[in-house]
């Protein structure tokens, strides 16, 4: 299993990114993307259109994610392109990196499509490209382009995977006939990073002081088997450094996925 990764700043969000779009469905416009609920979407109903984010400058691009909404069919057959260029440089050419045509990795259910390149790369132009086959249209519900940190030491074992369900089941008095008020399954992931050095201490305070409990995250359990194992959320409470030993300092995680 691969170290687990952790994202926290979205170029995708920053007032200066302008979001285009070559197709779009009614009015489920391309700017729901950088929406924090996922139940926003950009629906295409062209299987081979294209969705792009111009940062406005150069940013460091280590992680692309994108979010599917899960109300839907998800489009698990297919491929998906991501190009990147640089500032100055002509978008969709894919001059500063290509991944080239691969698997949509979309698990039914799930909805992440994550794609991590080799080595990080700076690029102003982000464009994602659908090849997408088994459905009439498709609901994007959040897209990011971040950097992308991985701890030394991976989390430790001890680690709880939820799915929750915000369903209400109330029962009658009299006869004990259940009834149920179904809503929606939600994703909690809680862990822990136990082994952090003091540099490594540093960058997640950081984190703390940009994300706090409002902002957004990505975390991806195993990057080698990331569909069922990446959740988009929030940190269900802010939780202290722990200086462990000398020099080694401690987190622990909990994390809500966002819907």
């Amino acid at each position: 299993m691969a170290k687990a990764v952790l994202s926290w700043i979205n170029h995708v969000d920053a007032a200066a990114t302008i979001l285009t779009a070559s197709d779009t469905a009614g009015d489920l416009s391309i700017s729901n993307v950088a929406d924090a609920i996922v139940g926003r979407r950009h629906r295409t109903t062209d299987l081979t259109s294209w969705g792009q984010a111009d940062f406005g400058a150069n940013k460091t691009v280590g992680l692309v994610v994108l979010v599917f909404a899960r109300d839907q069919t998800m489009p698990t057959a297919g491929t998906i392109r991501h190009q990147f260029d640089p500032d100055g440089g002509t978008p969709g050419t894919g001059a500063t990196h290509d991944s080239t045509a691969i698997s949509t990795g979309v698990i039914d259910g799930y909805g992440y499509h994550i794609y991590k390149p080799a080595t990080a790369f700076s690029a102003r132009y982000w464009r994602w490209t659908y090849a997408i086959t088994g459905v009439t249209f498709v609901d994007l519900g959040r897209a990011w382009a971040g950097e992308a940190w991985q701890p030394t030491f991976n989390i430790v074992l001890g680690y709880d995977d939820e799915w929750g369900d915000r369903s209400r089941v109330v029962a009658a008095e009299r006869s004990g006939a259940e009834f149920v008020d179904e809503r929606a399954k939600q994703r909690f992931f809680a862990f822990g990073l136990n082994a952090l050095s003091a540099s490594e201490k540093d960058e997640i305070r950081e984190m703390q002081r940009l994300v706090g409990v409002s902002g957004q995250i990505i975390f991806i359990k195993d990057p080698d088997s990331p569909a069922k194992d990446t959740v988009l959320g929030r940190l269900a409470a802010s939780t202290p450094i722990r200086h462990s030993f000398i020099p080694i300092y401690s987190k622990a995680f909990t994390l809500r996925e966002s819907l």
